[in-house]
């Protein structure tokens, strides 16, 4: 009984802090800024592209360019989403009084970042006019498709992860965003060929391995690999223990 009732005051404890966030991010404009810009930028990036590399110059029915800018967008426009959840508690001179109510530092590390993956999530779904749109017109690999969206949300909740680590090591917003962003793609570049190339040997494979850009790719090509699942499961982990720890040491 005492373990059943343990369980379900941690759920409790996430449900309550998840439920102040999200309202968070109904209620003030960063959410919709964020969403507007995210759901136009992707499209066009897409549909149009740079130059010569746009889905009607492509002419192949598939989601991959989408994938591919979908990454650095998320470098851009995440750490925003992010910047605020430890820094405004800090500015609102709120994080004490946070840490008087009944609910353990993991807790609220939980809660604040399903709330913020949840939020990612939404923003992702609404861009689904975007496979309907291909599939109006071609013969879209719904499973490559469906391989690209989990990858991209798993992509998602790694950079929101870190982004609640550097969120919480810093007092104000536009610090927690600038090494969100720098950090995010830094392990983004990390990953690259002509960085791979230039470490080549043990230190090539070990930036392979830790990069999120490797690890993306094969959703990209709509392919499931349980190892990369993997790493962004243990990589997301690692960054909530890494929160939770931060603050430990702040309240020490």
């Amino acid at each position: 009984m005492n373990s059943v009732f343990t369980v379900s005051e941690f759920l409790q404890g996430i449900r309550t802090i998840f439920s102040k966030e999200w309202r968070t991010y109904r209620n003030t404009q960063i959410g919709y800024i964020f969403a507007v810009l995210f759901l136009s930028l992707s499209a066009f990036l897409f549909f149009f592209g740079l130059g010569e590399d746009s889905f009607w110059d492509r002419k192949a029915a598939n989601m991959e360019q989408f994938f591919l800018w979908t990454p650095l967008l998320y470098a851009v426009f995440v750490p925003a989403v992010t910047m605020r959840l430890w820094s405004e508690e800090e500015r609102a001179g709120t994080v004490e009084l946070l840490f008087t109510l009944p609910f353990r530092e993991y807790e609220i590390v939980v809660g604040k970042f399903l709330a913020a993956w949840a939020f990612l999530g939404s923003v992702l779904v609404l861009t689904s006019t975007v496979p309907f749109s291909i599939y109006a017109v071609g013969d879209l690999d719904l499973g490559a498709t469906f391989a690209g969206y989990l990858g991209c949300f798993l992509l998602g909740g790694s950079y929101i992860a870190i982004g609640l680590v550097f969120s919480a090591s810093t007092k104000d917003q536009i610090s927690a965003y600038l090494l969100t962003l720098l950090f995010c793609l830094f392990l983004f570049l990390l990953g690259t060929q002509p960085v791979l190339k230039f470490l080549g040997g043990p230190a090539g494979s070990l930036a392979s391995f830790l990069s999120l850009s490797r690890h993306f790719e094969s959703f990209r090509l709509g392919i499931l690999d349980g190892r990369d699942v993997f790493y962004f499961l243990s990589s997301i982990l690692f960054s909530l223990l890494a929160n939770v720890l931060v603050l430990h040491w702040r309240r020490e």
